[in-house]
């Protein structure tokens, strides 16, 4: 294979690493529970968000130190500590001291989620960007989807069986310390030609929204594993299998539109696509809402996938587009910080959020009609402030 294909293979690969972080060991929590004693359950729960806690604290400064001493070595002793801090689970006999560890994979996580994404804009082209961001996005929804049942499997075994998988951050090391290479940081391949990024102001507006419209999609995005199956169960006598289906269906559909969004991406401009996506999750939630059935349900999480899939390439290719080579690391830093914090507030947010409201159902109703606002708001900034920063590409022209 020509070195560019080992080369995406790596990132990639190292893109899923982010995602199993957290889902693989989401089924060993009630046996850990029963490990450690009934009194640990919260100490338990933070065995899997202290990973998300510490990626949205250290993803910011993993990019400064990728900006300042190079991509390449730092992901290399990321993906190590990955390695050696998820495999240390398996041994680990104190919660205490596994949370630590978790802590630990947590930093390394965030420096792998943003050096990764950083080396796509260092190494492709704008055209290939898109498309390349539209397949990690892919890869990162149906890895959830895999490592959830891959997690299950083994849990089935032991509690401890799901941190054996943290090997392949060690079986990725030698691979990536063969193909990849430190980027010339003079080669700035930027979206717009002739233009002198040097020259201009860094661009903090656009940036802090692109961070914004992250967060919020992805503080709705975990609304669908952290609160339906309890709408599920209030409404309907599911399984929990029935149950599993429905959660399954949001990252099946989003990998769906990942995968295909370096095809629609030369027909429209990111703040269009901003639009179609938050007008999709308006549709999926209020269907969401106002479900009588299951199976209504499920058609109600398929439409907001088909939105959520298009949020996570949308927000990297626009950064990519408007920031300097030189700060690419930090920007990606702190992008994959906002996502993560997203992640890490959706439960907190909603709970207060439905004792106000009385019920789960006019949760996702809320949260579509804040969608549909988000959508009027990107569709205003598309034709006025932003109207620059995109503009239409025909197909054929691969230009982000």
């Amino acid at each position: 294979m020509p070195r560019p294909v080992h080369i995406k293979a790596v990132l990639l690969l190292a893109s899923t690493m982010t995602v199993l972080a957290g889902a693989i060991i989401a089924p060993s929590l009630p046996g850990m529970n029963q490990h450690f004693g009934g009194d640990a359950e919260v100490a338990v729960q933070l065995v899997l968000t202290m990973p998300a806690l510490m990626i949205t604290l250290f993803s910011p400064a993993m990019g400064y130190l990728a900006d300042r001493f190079g991509r390449r070595n730092l992901l290399l002793v990321a993906l190590l500590i990955y390695g050696l801090a998820g495999l240390s689970g398996f041994l680990i006999d104190r919660v205490d001291v596994l949370i630590l560890s978790r802590a630990i994979l947590g930093m390394a996580v965030a420096g792998i989620i943003s050096i990764s994404t950083t080396l796509i804009g260092d190494y492709f082209a704008p055209g290939e960007r898109a498309r390349f961001l539209g397949l990690q996005g892919s890869f990162m929804a149906l890895g959830g989807v895999v490592f959830l049942n891959l997690g299950g499997a083994l849990a089935d075994w032991s509690w401890r069986g799901p941190f054996l998988v943290y090997i392949a951050g060690l079986l990725l090391l030698p691979y990536a310390r063969s193909v990849l290479y430190e980027p010339d940081k003079a080669d700035d391949q930027d979206a717009v030609p002739g233009r002198d990024t040097t020259a201009e102001p860094f661009p903090w507006g656009r940036v802090i929204l692109a961070y914004s419209l992250g967060l919020l999609s992805m503080a709705m995005f975990y609304m669908v594993p952290a609160q339906l199956p309890f709408l599920l169960t209030e409404r309907h006598e599911v399984s929990g299998t029935a149950i599993g289906l429905a959660l399954s269906t949001t990252p099946m559909a989003a990998a769906l539109v990942s995968f295909s969004y370096g095809r629609i991406k030369p027909w429209l401009t990111v703040s269009t696509l901003y639009v179609v996506g938050f007008v999709l999750v308006t549709l999926g939630f209020s269907i969401v809402g106002f479900a009588t059935s299951y199976a209504l349900t499920l058609v109600g999480v398929a439409l907001a996938g088909l939105g959520f899939g298009i949020f996570l390439p949308n927000t990297n290719v626009w950064l990519m587009r408007i920031t300097p080579a030189a700060y690419r690391g930090r920007v990606f830093g702190g992008s994959s910080s906002a996502i993560f914090l997203g992640q890490f507030l959706s439960p907190l947010v909603v709970a207060p959020v439905a004792m106000v409201l009385g019920s789960l159902r006019d949760v996702y109703l809320a949260a579509a009609a804040m969608c549909l606002l988000m959508a009027v708001i990107m569709a205003v900034l598309g034709a006025t402030w932003l109207r620059h920063d995109d503009p239409r590409t025909p197909a054929g022209n691969h230009n982000d």
